[in-house]
């Protein structure tokens, strides 16, 4: 994030970030009001009004009447420790209270705006934080959070308000970690439980055991604090103030990542046009039998949806064998060896032709080496076809009919299948994880990953270049196309000519997301440039594990060391205070 020039007053400064943030927004398809504006207001509140829908900020000006006193109560509510050091942290979160209102601001104009105020409040911030956090430096981050800390500690002191804004935070599972009650391993347990089953994350922490009677009884209390919030909403500024202050701390200090696209799709019900997805249930002989006529006809126009195709009937070949298992002594390794097969689909050949000697005669003639002599004449494609996403891509991809939904699914696949970490993954599968990618857009010189930081998170970069700077380590040669490495612990987008970025600024780099899924993937974004010209096509994977570089189909796989941070806790967010410590583990 960069802070305005010092001769540009911070009014000013929030209104040049609210045209940057516009923009920013109308790239993700996101339009706000043409004539929005941010004005001047009054108090220690920043808002956004419903009736005229423009955004009032009020900032301390020392040179207006009483503005040295308003300056005064700024730095007495946040516990600033000198009006430089008030100018600082609002020159790092004006850009985040800009976006902040922008939330509110559009999911007003898109009617989703509700009555749930706490609710606005966490979505809000949401949003604030996908554009904003990623862009501090770890020095900003740093003082950041101090800041906030301070500020924390003393408006709870003044309210008596304990561990209300820790209980109160949208993901109760990051605000037990920040603050002690939860660890990073069973954080990351839990992850994955909520990604497998629609339990609720306070019945969980509750039925795990792992929590103390504090946190227990906190968790009890949740509900009627998130009321009282609701509430009081505005009316108590200093308890407004309190609550905004901690739950920024807790998105500043903890691991969780958001993305503008990903609120778009959750909180705007803005989704990009997708066809659904479909199940590996068994199926009738003819829907098998169509699957693999597709992968035929479609082979001369889309090698995407040829291959689709091939899975599908490679799925429904499989569900058929599950009831058909052999009478030989390997009999009970049978579904074991389908279960492994389903996860085996290599280009060129399939594990699965060797399988068919095992298999009973009246299924032979349908496995892969034998199934293209023995199609029935009277085939009705796409008639035959099993599901209504078939039908549709097979009308697309082998009678170009357009269709705005199959030619977006073919190119996320395409994508997908393009890299080895998912290429023999079901068709099925496939289709889950595509309905999961979200972009995430870079500008030129633009970090998205900072040594010392938790991200869990998958970038696929499919054009453009990315650097990867670590201190301490020799510059490797720059691979192309893809990503660059170099030699300081961040990823961030880079240039075509040593250390200076992309001269040509609308070249921005698209990076898209998904949440870890039930089969237990990990969350890959791919990348694209906007107005780069032509499709998508399979560049770099990016992903936390340990190791350095290796290489990967298409580019290279650019692996962050593991990197682990704890930082301090807030004596108000459940735990005492304590100072930074730092500890970074290399590759």
């Amino acid at each position: 994030m960069t802070a305005p020039t010092a001769d540009v007053d911070l009014f000013e400064f929030g209104r040049q970030c609210l045209d940057r943030l516009v923009r920013e927004f109308r790239a993700y398809g996101l339009e706000a009001d043409p004539g929005l504006e941010l004005r001047r207001g009054r108090g220690l509140l920043c808002y956004y009004n419903f009736e005229d829908r423009h955004i009032y900020f009020a900032l301390p000006d020392p040179a207006a009447p009483g503005g040295k006193l308003h300056q005064l109560i700024f730095r007495d509510t946040l516990r600033a420790e000198s009006d430089d050091d008030l100018r600082r942290f609002l020159r790092l979160f004006i850009p985040f209270i800009i976006a902040h209102e922008l939330a509110h601001h559009f999911r007003h104009r898109y009617g989703l705006f509700g009555e749930d105020k706490w609710r606005e409040e966490q979505v809000a911030n949401q949003l604030a934080v996908a554009v904003n956090k990623h862009r501090l430096s770890p020095d900003d981050k740093t003082y950041a959070r101090r800041f906030l800390q301070r500020a924390l500690e003393g408006l709870a002191q003044k309210l008596g308000a304990g561990t209300g804004a820790a209980d109160s935070y949208h993901d109760i599972a990051q605000a037990l970690n920040v603050s002690g009650h939860l660890s990073d391993g069973d954080l990351e347990s839990l992850e994955l439980i909520r990604a497998l089953f629609t339990a609720s994350t306070v019945d969980i922490l509750q039925q795990s055991g792992q929590l103390s009677a504090e946190a227990q009884q906190r968790l009890a209390q949740r509900e009627a604090l998130i009321e009282s919030i609701n509430e009081a909403y505005t009316s108590d500024a200093l308890r407004y103030i309190y609550y905004q202050v901690g739950w920024v701390y807790l998105a500043m200090t903890g691991s969780e990542t958001q993305y503008v696209e990903e609120f778009a799709h959750q909180h705007l019900n803005r989704r990009p046009e997708l066809l659904p997805d479909v199940e590996a249930a068994p199926a009738a002989l003819p829907n098998l039998q169509a699957c693999f006529k597709a992968h035929q006809d479609a082979a001369p126009f889309s090698e995407t949806a040829s291959r689709y195709f091939y899975k599908r009937y490679r799925s429904l070949l499989l569900a058929r064998l599950q009831t058909a298992a052999p009478s030989t002594p390997d009999a009970p390794l049978w579904n074991e060896a389908l279960a492994l097969l389903d996860n085996q689909c290599d280009r060129g050949t399939d594990m699965l032709n060797y399988l068919a000697a095992l298999a009973p005669a009246s299924l032979q003639d349908l496995f892969p080496q034998r199934i293209a002599g023995s199609l029935p004449a009277n085939l009705a494609l796409p008639a035959d076809l099993p599901a209504e996403t078939d039908v549709r891509l097979w009308q697309h991809g082998v009678r170009q009919a357009p269709d705005a939904a199959a030619a977006n699914l073919l190119q996320r696949l395409a994508l997908l299948e393009g890299l080895e970490l998912f290429a023999q993954l079901p068709a099925e599968t496939l289709l889950s994880l595509a309905h999961r990618l979200c972009r995430m857009k870079l500008a030129p010189g633009e970090t998205i990953v900072w040594e010392g930081e938790l991200n869990d998170d998958v970038y696929i970069l499919t054009e453009g270049q990315l650097e990867v700077l670590a201190p301490h380590s020799p510059p490797p040669r720059r691979p192309r196309p893809g990503a660059g490495v170099r030699g300081d612990g961040v990823v961030h987008a880079g240039g075509a000519d040593g250390d200076r970025p992309r001269a040509d600024a609308r070249r921005m780099f698209c990076v898209e997301r998904l949440r870890p899924s039930a089969a237990g993937l990990q969350a890959p974004l791919y990348v694209d440039a906007d107005g780069g010209g032509g499709r998508p096509t399979a560049g770099s994977v990016i992903s936390r594990a340990p190791g350095a570089a290796r290489r990967e189909r298409g580019g290279l796989i650019l692996t962050s060391p593991t990197l682990r941070s704890r930082n301090p806790s807030p004596a108000h967010c459940g735990e005492k205070s304590s100072p930074p410590c730092w500890s970074t583990n290399r590759a």
